[in-house]
């Protein structure tokens, strides 16, 4: 029998005050462990990582107002992580709520599904067996040298091993505030976390190109950080399954895509472009049609949310029929659609309608959003009703 007797025990309780506690215990993060995660996840270990990684946590708006839900985010690399954990944070809001949905959440609310949230994730990653999380204390275990630009969160870290979903939903409650300091490096912890749970190699064969690193020069962030956190698997690939592509001069190479369908949702439309799309990098059922009705929305690379409070919408066609959406960003605006999917046979106007009070500048926007909700629901008409921006 497996001996536990280097388990940590809290009290489990739902009202657990998130206090701001010091980082005790864990393993040392080695010289060769540091290098190894920084050419991952930057490229590079010899000169300074992309500054918004260290400078960005999962912050949200004030409570108990509108928007509450929603979480900050910077036009940077982080934005596409951070979209993906509002996109759990909104099913946790929505659909596992005790109180139903909760739309203008207490700090308390914001916490619990933050925290439940960043659980989920990297439980996931760990493919429901073991966690690795990563944590900053005051030592430095780096040195600055040619071969390693120090960056003050990489050569600190602490590791903590988790086998129990309990127990790091615990941990992660404990210090929270580590990954919600503003400015602060909550997210660069949470992709730590995650690259080291799913292990290096793994991730470096998920990308399935020896030079490519996790984070890439896009604006907004990879989508490979978006499939990390979706599926578990860091993967470029965004089909059903898996696919073998060559021709008759090389041999077939797998290309694995997503195998399982996602809780939350992928949404992508890309710029007309003369290259054409690669197969592997149009979202397949899986992602176009996830458990809960909240899609991640990335167009032309720009990030964003759609959800719809009824779960029915995927359960029931009949729901489909006539439903609202609303598109949430990061950058703090929330847009109400009305999305008809029956018949407009010849009427062009039905394709886009916006009303009065949504300016010129958002409507070029919600243009390609709406391209992004025809990937779903093909020739559906789409009214832009109403925009809502946030004022904290």
């Amino acid at each position: 029998m497996h001996r536990r007797t280097d388990r940590v025990m809290y009290a489990r309780n739902q009202q657990y005050k998130y206090n701001k506690e010091p980082v005790t215990g864990g393993q040392p993060i080695t010289v060769e462990q540091a290098k190894a995660l920084r050419l991952t996840v930057f490229g590079a270990c010899d000169t300074p990582p992309r500054g918004e990684w260290l400078r960005t946590g999962f912050v949200f708006r004030d409570p108990e107002k509108e928007l509450s839900y929603g979480l900050r985010a910077r036009r940077n690399g982080t934005r596409g992580m951070l979209s993906a954990i509002q996109g759990y944070i909104l099913k946790h809001l929505l659909f596992t709520s005790v109180n139903n949905a909760c739309m203008k959440p207490s700090k308390q609310q914001q916490l619990d599904a933050l925290c439940k949230s960043l659980t989920e994730i990297l439980w996931k990653v760990g493919e429901n067996e073991k966690v690795i999380v990563c944590l900053p204390q005051e030592k430095s275990y780096v040195p600055h040298s040619l071969n390693y630009f120090q960056d003050n969160v990489t050569e600190k870290l602490h590791l903590f091993e988790m086998t129990n979903i309990e127990d790091l939903e615990i941990f992660l409650k404990r210090y929270l505030h580590l990954f919600q300091d503003d400015p602060g490096p909550g997210s660069l912890l949470l992709l730590y976390s995650s690259v080291l749970t799913r292990g290096l190699s793994k991730i470096m064969s998920d990308l399935m190109d020896e030079k490519v690193y996790l984070i890439s020069s896009a604006e907004e962030g990879s989508i490979c950080i978006v499939t990390l956190m979706l599926t578990g698997r860091a993967t470029p690939n965004l089909h059903n399954g898996i696919v073998n592509i060559g021709d008759e001069h090389h041999y077939a190479i797998p290309h694995y895509g997503i195998l399982a369908r996602s809780e939350v949702g992928l949404l992508v439309h890309y710029e007309e472009a003369s290259v054409p799309v690669q197969i592997t990098q149009i979202p397949g059922s899986r992602l176009k049609t996830p458990s809960y009705p909240i899609w991640i929305t990335c167009t032309k690379g720009h990030y964003g949310v759609l959800f719809n409070t009824n779960r029915e919408l995927l359960r029931n066609h009949l729901a489909e029929r006539r439903f609202p959406l609303t598109y949430y960003s990061c950058s703090g605006s929330e847009n109400y659609a009305t999305v008809d999917t029956r018949s407009h046979p010849n009427d062009q106007n039905a394709r886009m309608k916006v009303t009065d009070d949504i300016n010129s500048s958002t409507t070029s926007q919600l243009l390609m959003v709406e391209c992004l909700i025809h990937t779903k629901w093909e020739g559906a008409s789409v009214q832009w009703t109403g925009v809502k921006n946030a004022v904290n």
